[in-house]
């Protein structure tokens, strides 16, 4: 078993800043011309040297759909939507979020429309703490679902962050979260009742024309 993390394509609102001007849902850019290129690279990489995956997971934002579409399509697999791998908005969000349903985005993509997610809500205003409780919640629940089988989480990069410091108990891990990069775990087995999760690698960008791109992390608290 395995879990692989991956950070959504690069957004249209951040090459082109008039967008959300006239969007009608702000919070819920999709990716931009590049951003689906990368977003294809990732898929490209995930069929040549990743296919050992499973399952796909993905926040429901349409940017991570189209991300996690590139991936469907060349493993031949649904998108399972997961509330729990959402966007972190911090603790004074200036918007809210608002994904389509299920139902809308199935019109579009190849939603998994059987799967129960991890949580049926989505948060509004989070601190770290909160963010790091949702995530760990979640993962549980997932590593519970798919218990033996490889899956990855097409996700934000707070709640990448998050997502994989709630895979090794470690609260402060320096995950890498470029766009459409691979982090990976692998799971070994130290005795029956015992399993600890390895790093294989994080931020991974040798499938990407381009490399590491947008990388973001939590800033430094304040002394």
């Amino acid at each position: 078993m395995s879990i692989y993390l991956t950070r959504h394509g690069l957004r249209e609102d951040w090459t082109n800043r008039e967008w959300k001007k006239t969007a009608p849902r702000p919070s819920d850019a999709p990716l931009s011309a590049d951003g689906f290129l990368v977003a294809a690279e990732l898929g490209e990489a995930c069929k040549n040297k990743y296919s050992d995956i499973q399952h796909i997971i993905a926040s429901p934002m349409e940017r991570c759909i189209q991300t996690a579409t590139e991936i469907a399509k060349q493993l031949n697999l649904p998108i399972k939507v997961d509330y729990g791998v959402i966007e972190y908005l911090g603790h004074y969000p200036e918007e809210e979020l608002q994904p389509l349903t299920n139902a809308e985005l199935s019109k579009t993509y190849p939603i998994d429309m059987t799967y129960q997610p991890t949580t049926t809500s989505f948060p509004g205003a989070e601190s770290e703490q909160d963010l790091m409780n949702r995530t760990k919640i979640a993962m549980t629940r997932l590593q519970e679902k798919f218990k033996g089988e490889t899956f990855i989480i097409v996700t934000h990069a707070a709640t990448l962050i998050a997502l994989g410091r709630a895979v090794i108990d470690d609260n402060n891990y320096p995950f890498r979260s470029g766009v459409c990069s691979l982090t990976k775990f692998v799971e070994s087995k130290l005795s029956t009742e015992d399993n600890k999760w390895t790093v294989e690698f994080t931020g991974e960008v040798s499938h990407l024309k381009n490399g590491e791109q947008f990388h973001w992390t939590f800033p430094r608290p304040k002394k």
